[in-house]
């Protein structure tokens, strides 16, 4: 499987996860040191957070588009434009490092797009 078929998959895997708000889904994914910054606040979000946020908000609508992959090296940053509902959107921005034979999210961030 080629790079870019295989962080495409890991990319649906880490939006079903947000869909069903299931950390058990995404966990596999995520270094042990994965970071979330969030980008309406700047904030880095303590690990305890993050999956608590995941859980307690589960996504059912979430949709992506604009789906843009990029592979230097052992490194990936994969982004899109998300929606939840229509007219609104923000952007993600993950980035992966590959470790053996597979690739793990070791950051991501997340920010609102201002309406259109």
């Amino acid at each position: 499987m080629g790079d870019t078929t295989a962080l495409t998959e890991l990319n649906e895997q880490f939006i079903e996860a947000f869909r069903q708000g299931s950390w058990e889904l995404l966990e596999p994914i995520l270094s042990p040191d994965f970071s979330y910054l969030d980008g309406a606040t700047g904030d880095v979000w303590p690990h305890e957070r993050y999956v608590d946020t995941l859980r307690s908000n589960p996504s059912p609508a979430l949709a992506f588009d604009q789906l843009r992959i990029h592979v230097d090296g052992d490194t990936a940053v994969v982004s899109a434009r998300t929606t939840r509902q229509p007219g609104r959107y923000g952007r993600y921005v993950d980035t992966y490092e590959r470790r053996g034979d597979s690739w793990l999210c070791v950051h991501a961030c997340v920010w609102p797009l201002a309406s259109d």
